[in-house]
């Protein structure tokens, strides 16, 4: 993976769990680091081929391994151009155990009638 190849900067959120006194639960998400990133849409054929249907899309963004990307997890959440991605997975990338992970998102586009 090139570093020039990493040309969209996505914002990480995370919801910490929080104690309201009766039980413990997920807080609202905060934002918890930024980072450059690739951006690839899933193709449709891939789509077809994983049996996926519906108005959600699949992307996937490459990031640098460190020691936040490593920690990323599906509670998370990626804002990216002002679109919010949910976390579905994560795996490392590259010839090094370390080199780069490769981030599976889901969004739903916008509806309108």
């Amino acid at each position: 993976m090139k570093k020039g190849e990493l040309n969209r900067r996505i914002s990480i959120w995370r919801a910490e769990t929080v104690d309201d006194g009766t039980a413990t639960v997920e807080g609202e998400p905060a934002e918890i680091g930024k980072r450059w990133a690739k951006k690839q849409d899933v193709s449709d054929g891939e789509r077809l081929r994983a049996s996926q249907q519906g108005q959600e899309l699949a992307t996937r963004f490459t990031v640098l391994s460190d020691s936040l990307t490593r920690t990323i997890t599906g509670k998370d959440i990626l804002m990216c151009e002002g679109v919010s991605f949910q976390v579905v997975g994560t795996k490392d990338i590259g010839a090094r155990r370390h080199d780069g992970i490769e981030i599976t998102c889901s969004s739903q586009p916008d509806i309108t009638a």
